[in-house]
């Protein structure tokens, strides 16, 4: 009778188990990539927004600042106190003026940090442009003469390198000095 019960129980063999072990390498395997690839999009995804984030910010930052300048001196129309040369052809690096509290207000790019009176606003900034038009739309490097500032920040990822997680944002905006006399 003990023949017989250890005959009539069945396992697995050799091929079976190894058929089984490969289909799980290969479930295994299917996974792995997915979760990869989920995580690569959410590098690159949450680097898209830090990018963003910090272009619209510095942007944002300077415009109002700019908005609100106060002119140099009294009954003076001439807002901006300094101003990069370049401003009227390829786009300055930096630009002065006294803000709505009559406070000397200076940004600059210094390396990859756009900085407001020597303290950092953002870093990560790739490049700063600043172009100064007249009146009549016209580039104009004049300071009496400057009565719209165009700004253009281009920002990556602040801890650099290379590959999905870094992105690259391009923000621009435009103001018109308010309080000319």
């Amino acid at each position: 009778m003990t023949t017989r019960a250890l005959t009539s129980e069945r396992g697995f063999t050799l091929a079976e188990l190894l058929i089984v072990v490969a289909i799980l390498a290969f479930i295994m395997a299917g996974l792995f990539t997915l979760q990869q690839q989920g995580q690569t999009a959410y590098l690159i995804g949450a680097s898209r927004v830090e990018v963003q984030q910090n272009a619209r910010i510095a942007l944002d930052s300077m415009m109002n600042d700019i908005r609100g300048a106060q002119p140099n001196v009294a009954g003076s129309t001439q807002m901006i106190t300094a101003i990069d040369g370049a401003c009227s052809t390829t786009g300055g690096t930096s630009v002065s003026f006294n803000d709505a509290s009559g406070t000397a207000t200076t940004y600059a790019l210094a390396g990859t940090e756009l900085q407001k009176n020597g303290t950092p606003v953002i870093g990560g900034v790739q490049s700063l442009r600043i172009w100064c038009y007249d009146n009549q739309d016209q580039l104009n490097a004049t300071l009496g003469g400057i009565r719209v500032i165009r700004v253009q920040i281009q920002t990556q990822t602040e801890r650099g390198g290379s590959g999905p997680g870094n992105q690259h944002a391009l923000a621009e905006g435009r103001v018109r000095l308010r309080n000319v006399n």
